[in-house]
């Protein structure tokens, strides 16, 4: 009877987390901005959200301005005000925009090990880890705007709301025994390590081994911290 409701709460976990990343896929601001706009429309958009996210990265939220997001996407700067009513707004979008790559990730990992939820997790979190390799400078600079106003820190909040609802329903499907309790103390262990693994990767040096081997050995870690939660 044990293991028939432990199934049943597996199936409904990974029920929840196929919609849910579904939902976040069609609200990816550059499809949800698009769908009533021309074709051009739609190539402006995706245009302006790449440049701004160019901007932010090398300029932060502070050096951040319609004007440059414009030129940098080489547009008129009444084309990104017509599409992105002030600055905040675009940078919510350039966001929100990173934040849907993740989810695509996210699907790839869950089509491919659908069966073994475990599995997904502890790809999802290595993934997590392997990212800060390439968007470490992202990293840095979306918690610099997070820091920068009560409001901003309110929007990270919000976006990563979404990814600690995926990763709570992964962990409860890969230890269907824990408790909502449980599973929440499990997500904010695993969100407190790797997201200060992955300032560490950027900061290097690339030839340290404990850097080198990040990827492993949080995996590994993640394993027993789910395994073993009580």
């Amino acid at each position: 009877m044990r293991s028939h409701q432990m199934d049943e709460e597996k199936l409904k976990a990974i029920n929840t987390i196929e919609a849910y990343l579904e939902e976040l896929r069609k609200n990816r601001p550059s499809v949800r901005l698009s769908a009533a706009r021309s074709d051009k429309g739609a190539r402006t958009i995706k245009k302006i959200l790449r440049a701004a996210r160019g901007v932010f990265l090398r300029d932060g939220h502070a050096g951040l301005s319609i004007r440059k997001v414009a030129e940098e996407a080489g547009v008129a700067v009444g084309n990104v005000g017509y599409y992105f009513e002030s600055k905040r707004d675009l940078i919510e979008a350039t966001l929100r925009e990173e934040l849907a790559d993740y989810v695509e990730e996210h699907i790839e990992h869950f089509e491919r090990d659908r069966d073994s939820p475990l599995e997904i997790l502890l790809n999802v979190i290595e993934f997590y880890v392997a990212s800060a390799r390439r968007n470490h400078r992202f990293f840095f600079q979306m918690w610099g705007y997070a820091a920068s106003a009560d409001d901003a820190k309110a929007l990270i909040r919000s976006l990563y709301r979404p990814i600690g609802r995926f990763v709570y329903y992964l962990v409860r499907a890969a230890n269907p025994k824990l408790s909502d309790a449980a599973c929440r103390r499990v997500v904010l262990q695993l969100f407190s390590l790797e997201e200060g693994v992955k300032l560490f990767i950027g900061m290097g040096p690339d030839d340290d081994e404990a850097v080198a081997t990040a990827e492993t050995h949080f995996r590994a870690l993640a394993r027993r911290i789910v395994e073993e939660a009580a």
